[in-house]
């Protein structure tokens, strides 16, 4: 994850104790003269207001004063794509278009009804943007919220403070060691959660979430990860509580505690693995299982928790034939049911050899192997229940 902002050093500003006007009555640079009513360069203690499209070719510091930018108006970056604004006491409203390399909030005020787009933003007050912001990174120090109407997309997002979604939220990575409460739409690839998070809609990853701490999917809450479900956390401090709906499209790892109540629901594509502690009434659905509730298990399960059982039974497993055996190297699956199943063979130290999913009808495999012995297997995904026997390899 890039860097967050250090300490922004300003080399070209001048300081003024002076309070002052400026508004903009051209296009033009921040310091040309008659860019300005004032005909001057707007420094710190001036109150500067912005109509036109304005090119900011230095960096600021406000102590006091500071800058608006009504919606006719754009305070945009020159090319060399390196200038800063420090708001250390002032203030920065932003109802236009802004474009900065870094914008910082140690004290004082910010708005943004507009858009702004900065390499990286670090604010220390409350915030509420109602706006757009398109950032490559964000460190939210201050009180956050981010309205109904606003937009976040960049890069990353650091978040130790007390920070609210309640609009729509896209960023590649993501941590959390304060409050975070999700109100509707959090997007990205990866979260890290290290502190307590609240999500009462939707936490849409692409990649993984790992909980180190307290995570509460709350009803009617949503969490859909393409990649890895993760509780855990040196030393045990992290407890998940699922009262809404988990979907792993990959695999499910707990070495901490998971509970939740009757409506908690997760649903597991690959492995589920529990090291840790699974309290509560939720129940947790394994889709290729290979145990009634949790794939590995060596911790702790409540009698309450319930596994999921769809699909084939196991008299209908056996119903599928499998022929001949011994086998000169071509071997016959006849799958009569419409299920969806997993056929696979082992060697005999365990070995996966061959693994796919089994068609409708009568499947044929062509087995280039060594005479032998090995073993099939076959998994409805659905229910996890399974059929397995020897095979006998004798050409």
């Amino acid at each position: 994850m890039k860097k967050i902002l250090q300490i922004l050093i300003f080399s070209s500003v001048t300081f003024s104790l002076t309070s002052q006007t400026a508004t903009s009555i051209a296009n033009g640079n921040w310091t040309n003269p008659l860019t300005w009513n004032c005909t001057c360069v707007p420094i710190n203690g001036y109150s500067v207001t912005i109509n036109n499209s304005v090119t900011l070719n230095t960096s600021m510091v406000f102590n006091t004063g500071g800058i608006t930018v009504n919606n006719t108006g754009s305070l945009i970056q020159d090319a060399s794509l390196n200038r800063d604004i420090w708001i250390n006491g002032g203030y920065f409203n932003n109802n236009g278009k802004s474009n900065l390399r870094y914008l910082l909030i140690s004290a004082g005020s910010i708005t943004n009804p507009g858009s702004f787009t900065v390499s990286a933003f670090t604010n220390s007050v409350s915030f509420n943007n109602t706006g757009s912001i398109q950032m490559d990174s964000m460190y939210v120090a201050g009180t956050f919220t981010n309205s109904a109407t606003a937009r976040i997309t960049g890069d990353s997002i650091t978040n130790t403070s007390s920070f609210v979604n309640s609009g729509r939220i896209n960023v590649t990575w993501s941590t959390n060691t304060g409050i975070l409460t999700n109100n509707n739409f959090y997007g990205g690839y990866a979260h890290t959660n290290a502190g307590v998070f609240f999500n009462n809609d939707s936490l849409i990853l692409t990649g993984s979430l790992w909980n180190k701490a307290n995570f509460y999917n709350n009803t009617p809450g949503k969490v859909r990860l393409t990649k890895n479900f993760h509780n855990y956390s040196i030393p045990k401090t992290a407890v998940y509580t699922n009262n809404g709906r988990v979907d792993v499209l990959d695999s499910w790892y707990n070495t901490d505690t998971v509970k939740g109540n009757s409506a908690g629901y997760f649903q597991v594509q690959d492995t589920t693995a529990n090291s840790g502690y699974m309290k509560g009434f939720f129940t947790i659905c394994d889709l290729t299982p290979t145990a009634p509730k949790i794939d590995l298990n060596s911790g702790f399960i409540d009698v309450p928790i319930m596994g999921c059982s769809l699909g084939m039974n196991e008299n209908e497993l056996t119903e599928i034939r499998l022929y001949p055996n011994p086998s000169n190297g071509v071997l016959h699956v006849k799958n009569e049911n419409n299920a969806n199943l997993k056929f696979s063979i082992t060697d005999v130290t365990g070995k996966i050899i061959l693994e796919q999913k089994l068609s409708n009808g009568i499947s044929n495999f062509h087995l280039d192997y060594t005479n032998g012995i090995y073993f099939l297997k076959i998994t409805d995904l659905q229910s996890g229940n399974s059929k397995a026997e020897k095979l006998i390899i004798q050409k």
